[in-house]
């Protein structure tokens, strides 16, 4: 499972440019147990964004892959308030956390909707928008995280 916030793709007709709707509300089950991977860029946000200095050891770890990945704590997101059901970080969360729900499934190497989602259907209804997410996601992949997508 991943982050918190999720948010759709909607267009802007007058700019022509993306911008993001939250359309998850009290919810949080993403945060729960998260796996999220966190690419040097995000660790680099997060550490400059937030007001009080923190260290990367406080929210990353490298797992047994290799991979810099975010901290749980309690069962959830470290950064992920459980009372008021939000992110703390939700300005500058990991690129994964916008991306989600949607993710890359490996074996069928194909981008997909996360099953852990109960809202999926909420998301990137669009096929146009569909495509343009899931080619940005395997770029993300490659280039940040250098994992292969195939």
């Amino acid at each position: 499972m991943l982050c918190f916030f999720t948010f759709k793709f909607i267009i802007n007709e007058e700019k022509q440019k993306f911008r993001m709707k939250n359309i998850c509300e009290n919810c949080g089950k993403c945060c729960l147990e998260t796996e999220m991977i966190l690419s040097h860029q995000d660790i680099n946000s997060i550490i400059n964004s937030i007001p009080k200095k923190i260290s990367k050891d406080y929210f990353v770890f490298k797992n047994s892959e290799g991979h810099f990945q975010l901290k749980n704590f309690d069962g959830h997101c470290i950064f992920f308030n459980f009372t008021l059901k939000t992110c703390n970080i939700y300005e500058f969360r990991p690129q994964g956390c916008i991306f989600y729900p949607f993710i890359y499934d490996f074996i069928k190497k194909k981008c997909v909707f996360d099953n852990d989602c109960p809202r999926t259907h909420l998301f990137y209804q669009n096929e146009k928008d569909l495509k343009k997410i899931c080619k940005n996601l395997k770029i993300f992949l490659t280039k940040q995280l250098k994992i292969e997508t195939g």
